[in-house]
């Protein structure tokens, strides 16, 4: 996939943008400067919303995404408007393909938010929107987000559209292995085998108790693998709390600290509440999203599922009739009443010349278009399918041609992104309550709350630790109802037997497959650009097994670089040497775009990924960076000779708006 343009009008601070973002295959990176507060992070949310669309609530939340000034000019005025356009191509069976995505958005009489939506699809247009009948928007909704998600699924997009600055907060401490864990699954497809391996155990653990001939013995099974669910639900449970707790501590950090430090953070509050308020809003608002579109699914369901289900059982039945009928319309076949009619005008033109005398009888006229239909063979044409009328036939070419597609499976991905995200809220609430606290007055409460959660975070790894060995004892217990060789065989329960282990071993073949490659890659990178262990990593090592994925960094002496004793900086570089690693051996190609591109970073490390980081990360790299950060006296140099087009982003207060000049920040 590689983006071409966006254009975005009266989209926030942009007014009229139009950017040019293709790219040479030697020269992948794209550099977009500007002050902080300039239009780059809208502009990363432009291209984000262009691809995946805007959730807008209500009047008030259209009014904050258009554009200020825009907005002041056409007060009162209903023909306000938000466009974004992204071009983009991709590949569909090694040929490349050309897509424009356009998005409209504005208010109806009433004043709630419409929506447009066009897809040019290599001169194939696909329009719906908000007006649109709802069956005709389902499918062709489904059209555009199967192109979509062919290029760069949603849920994937956290992974190659990220903040450098966030993508560094989340992995400290405990959370670095969790990150790598579900960003190799998800990005390489692993998660369906661990998913059918899990179902698969379940279903072989109903037929074990219904195999169990001896009531008591299978009462006691039936007692274990629900105190085992019981278990395996208090570790869930308690997971979700641990997880609550750890991301409140990693956001809290920094004021935590600064307020036993005596500093004065208070500045920062203000804009941490913003940030705070923008994320519940964020899911809440994907929250309704996902329930419009499970009710469009539930009302949609014989388009979405039946149908093209009993299009698959008529199918060769159809195909045979169309056949048939194609081969009775290819032999010069006349409708009998066609014949009639001619018979007439022949009948006529005899008449006419006196080559015959008097009328024909009702009957003798049957009998002569029977004659010339005989005489014609077109009887020999008759087929047992000469009962459907021309109508039924248009109907059945046209049930062939249905084109509709199964939305159930891009609804359950978005309800497993959604479901965390909402697990998410209740810290996230938190958050905001402390922050607002502590906007009111001292740190005292910042304090207080944050030793409090470090205490929860240690009873929460005490619990987790405990239960488990407590499934690890039953475990053992459940193991001995296992039915034994002399037993007589249950097919059905043999099969799910060698079933479970087939899908952990499917999905960890796929991992070694892949394993030695990215142990290697990211070796090779991580002793280019972790500056601290510059050329001295031995080896990286990933675990072979997904149930229990870890990763490890060797030094050259033989011992193990604990990941959690790494700086921020550090550990930045290690998760972006990671989503390079996903990029090459992951299953999608998608551009890669960073906002504050250097984060924690410090000097050498720098100097480091924009020698050799950056002009490797991908065959299109889009960059947003302050002057303080890719600095045109020292850094720019390293990457010039990377870079297809530098762009700079310029705030005019006056006017509420960005424009875009040529060049990285010219003079």
């Amino acid at each position: 996939m590689l983006i071409t343009k966006i254009i975005a009008k009266n989209f926030k601070t942009y007014r009229e943008l139009d950017l040019d973002l293709t790219v040479n295959e030697e020269q992948p990176i794209i550099l977009i400067g500007g002050e902080n507060g300039g239009g780059k992070t809208t502009l990363f949310q432009a291209i984000y919303s262009a691809l995946y669309g805007l959730k807008v609530k209500d009047e008030q939340h259209f009014n904050k995404l258009q554009n200020a000034g825009e907005r002041a000019k056409n007060a009162g005025n209903s023909s306000n408007k938000i466009e974004l356009e992204i071009h983009f191509t991709g590949k569909v069976l090694h040929s490349d393909y050309k897509y424009i995505i356009k998005r409209l958005y504005t208010l109806n009489a009433q004043n709630n938010p419409v929506e447009a939506v066009m897809l040019n699809l290599n001169g194939d247009v696909f329009n719906y929107g908000t007006a649109t009948p709802h069956a005709e928007r389902v499918k062709k909704e489904a059209e555009v987000n199967k192109i979509i998600k062919a290029n760069l699924p949603q849920e994937l997009s956290k992974y190659f559209l990220f903040d450098a600055m966030e993508a560094g907060n989340l992995l400290k401490d405990e959370y670095l292995n969790r990150v790598i864990k579900e960003n190799i699954e998800n990005v390489m497809g692993f998660n369906k085998y661990i998913q059918l391996g899990n179902a698969t155990n379940t279903l072989t653990q109903e037929y074990i108790a219904q195999s169990i001939e001896v009531e008591e013995e299978r009462i006691q099974y039936k007692n274990l693998l629900e105190e085992h669910k019981k278990y395996q639900d208090l570790i869930d449970a308690t997971k979700v709390k641990y997880d609550r707790s750890l991301s409140y501590s990693l956001a809290q950090k920094e004021f935590y600290e600064g307020a036993k430090d005596g500093k004065n953070f208070q500045a920062n509050i203000k804009e941490q509440i913003q940030i705070v308020e923008r994320k519940i809003e964020d899911i809440l608002n994907k929250e309704i999203l996902f329930i419009d579109q499970s009710e469009k699914f539930l009302n949609d369901i014989e388009i979405q599922v039946f149908i093209p289900k009993l299009i698959t059982i008529v199918q060769n039945e159809i195909e045979l009739i169309l056949s048939e009928k194609s081969q009775q319309n290819n032999s010069d076949f006349i409708e009998p009443e066609h014949i009639n009619k001619v018979s007439e005008k022949v009948l006529d033109f005899l008449k006419e010349y006196n080559l015959i005398k008097g009328e024909l009888t009702a009957e003798q006229k049957i009998k002569l278009a029977d004659y010339i239909i005989k005489k014609s063979g077109q009887n020999k044409n008759d087929t047992e399918y000469d009962f459907i009328d021309k109508n039924d036939i248009t109907h059945f070419e046209q049930l062939l041609g249905w084109s509709s597609i199964n939305q159930y499976n891009i609804l359950e991905q978005q309800k497993s992104s959604l479901e965390k995200e909402i697990a998410s809220l209740p810290n996230l609430k938190i958050q905001l309550l402390d922050l607002r606290k502590n906007d009111m007055g001292g740190g005292e409460e910042i304090i207080q709350s944050y030793d409090a959660n470090e205490l929860k975070i240690k009873e929460y790894k005490d619990s987790i630790k405990n239960y488990q060995s407590e499934i690890e004892r039953l475990d053992t217990k459940i193991k001995r109802f296992d039915l034994s060789d002399e037993e007589v065989p249950n097919p059905k329960l043999e099969v799910l037997k060698k079933l479970g282990p087939l899908f952990s071993n499917i999905s960890n073949a796929l991992l070694k497959n892949k394993k030695a490659r990215i142990e290697e890659a990211m070796k090779n990178d991580l002793n280019t650009t972790l500056v601290v262990y510059e050329n001295q990593i031995d080896r990286v090592v990933l675990s072979e097994d997904l149930s229990n994925l870890s990763f490890k960094i060797y030094h050259k002496a033989g011992n193990e670089i604990y990941l959690d004793e790494l700086n921020a900086a550090s550990k930045q570089i290690i998760i972006q040497v990671l989503l390079k690693s996903l990029h090459y051996f992951g299953d999608y190609n998608p551009p890669v775009m960073i906002d504050t591109v250097f984060g924690y970073l410090d000097e050498s490390s720098r100097a480091s990924l924009l020698e050799n980081y950056f002009p490797k990360l991908s065959h299109q790299t889009i960059l947003l960076s302050t002057d303080s950060e890719i600095r045109k006296s020292i850094d720019l140099s390293k990457i010039e000779n990377f870079i297809s087009k530098k762009f700079t982003l310029v705030r005019d207060k006056e006017n509420q708006l960005t424009e875009v000049v040529e060049g990285y920040f010219p003079n």
